[in-house]
């Protein structure tokens, strides 16, 4: 008897060093190294209270507009990609929350290509839970396809070492994000974060226009968002071929080194025709010494004149990072207290009416 408890216990023993040791692989090959548990999927996006989050926005000449006709000034900031917040466990609903008690009315949800690779779950695990958070709080959700560089050959100093082609992995996210979200009405789409990598203004106008029709193709209606050459700061060939879709926005991408002389030629003369966001922006003040170049700057030479700007030409913004590192942050390290860029961003959403 005492042999066969014995034999059964080192049985035990060894089934349990075995799932032991299935979850660490797991979590090694988990991005950050966590381990990343399986979720429930679903087939398309569903909220008990879907008909009381903010109406589906649409373009309407030169403005943003909700289902009544209103115009909708975009006023937010931009976390970074929920996969690290998680990694740092800072990803719930408390963290977006706050950005809406801050004052925004839009989230720009950063998903970094290498992270939606590394996890198969990650449209159910980090999108889905911040487009409830967001629609509970009133608040639009900006889902931003977070790559820099050229779509069609890869080029550009910051495209991911990722082995499947950008733009077939592009085309995999959008079928699958669009196909979700296509009954949601809080939900933006931002086709490629900045197009660069010496893309031309006419590959990257065909490029996006087959993304929105593969979202169209997909029953999605909701605003999408292009970005202009050269890290999306010149939106100025929209002029000359703009996109046949009937609600769509431009973004701009504007930092410090961006002069003011070029701001109308990049996208002010655009604002005079179709809505546009400044979907990016901020700046490193206090801390400009270890801050790249086209960062560093301070409020009264570049952020109030660029958001004096935009109010002007009607165009909505949003703060680029709500975070304690990545470049230009909001926080010091450890959310100790806010930069000089993060208490002129929250002085500006308490601002907003």
């Amino acid at each position: 008897m005492l042999k066969k408890i014995i034999k059964w216990v080192s049985i035990s023993i060894v089934i349990v060093l075995l799932i032991f040791a299935i979850l660490i692989l797991i979590a090694i090959k988990s991005p950050n190294g966590r381990l990343l548990l399986p979720v429930e999927r679903k087939l398309q996006y569903e909220h008990p209270d879907l008909s009381n989050f903010p109406s589906m926005l649409q373009a309407q000449g030169n403005r943003i507009v909700n289902n009544d006709g209103d115009t909708i000034h975009l006023h937010g900031v931009m976390p970074s990609d929920p996969a690290r917040l998680d990694s740092q466990d800072m990803f719930d609903e408390k963290f977006y929350t706050q950005i809406r008690i801050a004052g925004a009315n839009v989230i720009r949800l950063a998903v970094h290509p290498p992270y939606w690779v590394d996890d198969a779950d990650y449209l159910w695990r980090y999108v889905d839970p911040v487009v409830n958070w967001a629609g509970e709080n009133g608040m639009y959700v900006i889902i931003d396809w977070h790559y820099i560089g050229n779509i069609e050959t890869g080029g550009g100093d910051e495209m991911p070492d990722i082995t499947i082609p950008p733009k077939k992995l592009t085309f995999e996210f959008w079928m699958a994000v669009a196909t979700y979200f296509k009954d949601t009405p809080n939900v933006i789409f931002d086709l490629w974060n900045e197009p660069a990598g010496g893309i031309s203004a006419e590959t990257w106008q065909r490029n996006a226009t087959e993304i929105i029709q593969l979202i169209r193709t997909q029953g999605a209606q909701q605003l999408v968002l292009i970005g202009g050459l050269e890290y999306a700061r010149d939106l100025s060939w929209v002029l000359e071929i703009p996109f046949q879709d009937d609600n769509v926005a431009y973004a701009v991408h504007i930092y410090p080194a961006h002069s003011r002389v070029m701001w109308d030629t990049w996208f002010g003369d655009v604002s005079e025709e179709y809505p546009v966001v400044a979907s990016e922006w901020g700046y490193m003040d206090e801390n400009r010494e270890n801050s790249p170049s086209h960062l560093a700057g301070d409020q009264v030479s570049y952020a109030e004149p660029l958001l004096s700007y935009l109010d002007a030409h009607g165009m909505g913004w949003i703060a680029c990072w709500y975070d304690d590192e990545w470049t230009p942050p909001m926080f010091f390290p450890r959310w100790e207290s806010p930069t000089r860029f993060g208490i002129f961003v929250l002085e500006q959403l308490r601002a907003v009416p």
